[in-house]
């Protein structure tokens, strides 16, 4: 019990907040609002909005040595997804956690130079 709440004071609590109300529900809101229609949810929301979000989730983990953290947005929005999503949406998840990775290495790897 006392590693856990180690690791939860350890946590960044802003990108937690964020990454589960953009990624469940925002998702949640996108998928079941009827004016929404599907080019604008996969062009607004799943390419630009959760593109961006998924990229700035990599810089507030910079002076992080492990970026686990970056696993709380794509796994919140699998949930939401598969709960309420087009079946091609959950292909989205892996590709946002790989963003964010990409974007937490790369600011790594500025900062070492």
């Amino acid at each position: 019990m006392k590693s856990l709440k180690s690791l939860w004071q350890r946590a960044d609590r802003r990108l937690w907040v964020l990454s589960i109300l953009i990624g469940f529900v925002v998702t949640w809101l996108v998928n079941i609002v009827p004016f929404i229609n599907k080019v604008e949810r996969f062009a607004v929301f799943y390419l630009l909005l959760y593109g961006a979000f998924a990229i700035w989730t990599g810089f507030p983990l910079q002076n992080r040595r492990r970026c686990w953290q970056a696993f709380v947005f794509p796994v919140s929005f699998l949930l939401a997804a598969h709960l309420f999503g087009p079946k091609y949406s959950l292909y989205f998840a892996p590709a946002y956690l790989a963003v964010a990775y990409l974007a937490w290495s790369m600011v790594r790897a500025n900062r070492n130079k």
